[in-house]
């Protein structure tokens, strides 16, 4: 036994040396295998925003139709046992005869069957005679006459230079002329002299001699040329007021005008209303504040 014994414990010796090897053995490849990384954390679930709670429909109360009320049929029968025979027998001739009339087929008209009026031409205008135009006469509107026409300047054909003979014959030319500026200055003021041999003389007051210039001694001698067909030799001498035969344009203007000065005052102290003014009420006229229709 006690060989037995010690047979049984070498293996079980032999069987404890081997199994530290064993686990070395085992403990080495767990300890040359590579460690696994940790997984990492999942992000927290964030929370889901509630729902708007939706506002609840209000009820809306629907109308309550009424009931149909239905017609109560009239009794037929007890209708047509009322009727005579005779009434009886018409209605269903009649409803026989609409009925027939209902299923008959409906014929439709074709454009060619339709009816067209004929075209007929319109009546021709009457004509109507127009009623003379009648001239206008305006009633309680005085009409002014019309402005008197200026005398033309005389022409060679009508004017000569032999013609200019004498102080009024010079003046209605003059008038005439339309000449203005420094030259109708000098012809207005320039008193006729005489007009022979082709030589017009004329005379300036003293005082007047600065009209005397050569553009205005031009202007006229043109006028002149074209009036009486040439142009004569222009003197200009200066003479008394006094000594001059005939008055000048200037001068006969202001002589017309004292004329109708005259006349006016004397028109308007003769008027009866002015003198009851003057006689009874003391009035007084002021002369100067008179004034012709020509001024």
């Amino acid at each position: 036994r006690s060989g037995a014994g010690s047979n049984d414990g070498a293996p079980v010796a032999a069987a404890a040396a081997a199994s530290p090897a064993a686990v070395a053995d085992v403990a080495a490849p767990m300890q040359a295998a590579p460690r696994e990384p940790e997984p990492e954390p999942e992000p927290a679930p964030q929370p889901e925003p509630e729902p708007t709670p939706e506002p609840e429909p209000v009820p809306v109360e629907e109308p309550v139709t009424p009931p149909p009320v239905k017609a109560e049929a009239a009794p037929q029968e007890t209708a047509a046992d009322d009727l005579p025979p005779w009434a009886t027998d018409e209605a269903e001739a009649r409803d026989q005869a609409l009925a027939a009339e209902m299923d008959a087929p409906v014929v439709m008209a074709t454009p060619e069957a339709a009816m067209v009026a004929p075209w007929q031409e319109p009546p021709a205008p009457v004509a109507v005679a127009a009623e003379p135009e009648r001239p206008f006469h305006a009633e309680g509107i005085e009409i002014a006459p019309a402005a008197p026409v200026a005398t033309p300047v005389p022409t060679a054909d009508q004017v000569s230079i032999s013609d200019l003979a004498s102080a009024e014959d010079w003046l209605d030319l003059v008038a005439n002329s339309g000449l203005s500026g420094p030259s109708r200055q000098l012809a207005a003021n320039a008193a006729f002299i005489s007009c022979q041999g082709g030589t017009l003389k004329l005379g300036l007051s003293p005082g007047f001699e600065y009209l005397r210039s050569e553009r205005a001694l031009s202007a006229l001698g043109d006028m002149l040329e074209k009036a009486l067909g040439q142009a004569p030799r222009i003197v200009v001498e200066t003479v008394e007021t006094e000594q001059v035969p005939a008055e000048t344009l200037h001068q006969r203007a202001d002589r017309q005008r004292g004329e109708r000065q005259q006349a006016a005052e004397a028109i308007f102290m003769d008027d009866p209303e002015v003198q009851l003014l003057i006689q009874q009420h003391g009035a007084r006229v002021v002369s100067d504040s008179i004034r012709s229709f020509d001024e």
